[in-house]
């Protein structure tokens, strides 16, 4: 599928070249900032086991990266933009469990055995780091003035996910029976079903993406964007919550034809 993307972005540069107007090709680079909640429905992992409802909440922003090549066309006023990149979003999340069954904690990488459902249960305060990373295709329409000194413009993006991995950690006590505290890390392969579990990313997200865009000397540029993933970034259509993410990128424009 990435490889499509590719594909069908080089024909883009093409035909953009063949039509009448000024093309411009440059490289960007930049930090990614991302933010954002989490609710996880309840779910029952058997007969009278299961895990309660969590609420991830925003617990500062996550810091990424991005860099990639670009294409304008550009009419006077207007112009069209084509966009390949590679970009990491990240986002850390806090959430407190209260009296979850020891058996159903298991799923957070707790792992106490023999214990029958029902009469053991934790208290636990988890966080977790997940990370995305993923190569972009973004098709911008804008609008420039000043001989293309300041741009405006928005338009959708294809977001296909080269890696997802989440690292995670809990800390609590057992609240029930013998009282003392458990603490455990994990990471998780978000991209992998038997891993992942519910929180299984897409390989295929889309998004909508604004921005604006200056240019501080003739061929460098400062751009700042925000983007949202329509339909969010899980294959479970359960979860729900709120995901954004802004960049702040350094292009370079190096030829025109």
């Amino acid at each position: 599928m990435k490889f499509l993307g590719v594909a069908w972005m080089m024909l883009l540069m093409a035909t953009m070249a063949q039509a009448q107007g000024t093309v411009e090709l440059g490289v960007r680079g930049g930090a990614t900032f991302m933010h954002g909640f989490t609710n996880i429905p309840a779910r029952t992992l058997a007969p009278g086991l299961e895990i309660p409802r969590i609420q991830n909440q925003n617990n500062g922003i996550g810091t990424g990266y991005l860099g990639g090549i670009w294409v304008r066309k550009t009419w006077n006023r207007f112009f069209l933009q084509a966009e390949v990149s590679y970009s990491k979003l990240a986002l850390k999340q806090k959430a407190t469990i209260d009296r979850i069954d020891v058996a159903a904690a298991s799923e957070f990488g707790v792992t106490i055995p023999n214990i029958p459902i029902g009469t053991l249960f934790v208290n636990l305060n988890t966080t977790s780091d997940p990370v995305l990373n993923s190569i972009n295709i973004p098709i911008y329409i804008g609008k420039q003035g000043q001989e293309g000194k300041w741009r405006l413009y928005g338009g959708p993006t294809f977001l296909f996910t080269q890696k997802s991995e989440a690292a995670r950690t809990a800390s609590g006590r057992v609240i029930s029976g013998p009282n003392f505290p458990v603490s455990i890390s994990d990471k998780v392969d978000l991209t992998d079903p038997e891993q992942a579990g519910i929180l299984q990313v897409k390989n295929f997200n889309f998004g909508i993406e604004l921005g604006a865009g200056l240019t501080v000397l003739k061929r460098l540029e400062v751009d700042v964007r925000y983007g949202l993933p329509v339909g969010g970034v899980f294959n479970d259509s359960g979860i729900t919550g709120y995901i954004g993410y802004a960049t702040v990128a350094v292009g370079y424009r190096f030829l025109d034809f």
